[in-house]
């Protein structure tokens, strides 16, 4: 294994591939779950990340080997920050943007011939965007979170009415706004609570006739 090592570690080719495999397989999962960076980005991101640290390293020795390095941070930020998007309530993307981050460290290690640091952060990152996703799901369950906007007439159904449905379904809510359009009244609550009841509340608004429309938001900031 040493002498396995020793070998990968002069030749900057192997460094390459290695890096190729490992941004693939990072890559792998964002590019399953239909991401705006996949395989090819990580790709891309680890290996150049590698070239860059090679690069470096060449370049500065023997007084300052990390002179090109120190710019990859940089470069990786500004393509983080192209992956993550803000819709209205929510913002999409920053765990791609996250993984983005890592991908270039990993190129960075194996630059650097830390083979083990690399192949242990890839492990890590993929128990993180795999396993820990189960958990967030069941978290997410337990403890929904969504912008109700409701629409009524307020002579027909009185906004505190809404709210005495809220507690019913024993869910947290917190008033946002509340605006009233000539005889409509339009109400903004943030509800939290388990998600069984948020589709319970889901029924009762859609067959109450007072109500004439809604709308909801998961996720919301």
């Amino acid at each position: 294994m040493k002498h396995v090592l020793q070998v990968i570690e002069e030749d900057q080719l192997l460094k390459v591939l290695i890096a190729l495999v490992m941004g693939a397989l990072l890559g792998l999962e964002r590019e399953y779950k239909r991401k705006a960076a996949g395989m090819r980005t990580m790709t891309l991101i680890c290996m150049s990340s590698t070239v860059f640290t090679i690069l470096s390293a060449e370049l500065g020795f023997p007084n300052s080997a990390d002179r090109v390095a120190s710019n990859i941070l940089t470069g990786v930020g500004f393509i983080g920050a192209g992956v993550i998007f803000k819709g209205d309530y929510t913002i999409d993307g920053i765990t791609t943007a996250a993984s983005i981050w890592i991908a270039a460290a990993l190129g960075m290690a194996v630059g650097m011939s830390q083979y083990w640091l690399a192949a242990a952060a890839l492990a890590g990152s993929l128990i993180v965007l795999i396993v820990l996703e189960f958990g967030e799901r069941k978290i997410a369950q337990m403890n929904d979170k969504r912008l109700y906007t409701i629409y009524f007439y307020e002579e027909k159904f009185p906004h505190m009415d809404v709210e005495n449905i809220l507690q019913g379904f024993h869910l947290k809510y917190k008033k946002m706004m509340i605006v009233r359009k000539e005889d409509v009244i339009e109400v903004n609550y943030a509800v939290r609570g388990h998600r069984d009841k948020m589709e319970q509340l889901d029924t009762y608004l859609l067959q109450n006739k007072n109500i004439f429309q809604y709308e909801v938001q998961s996720n919301p900031l």
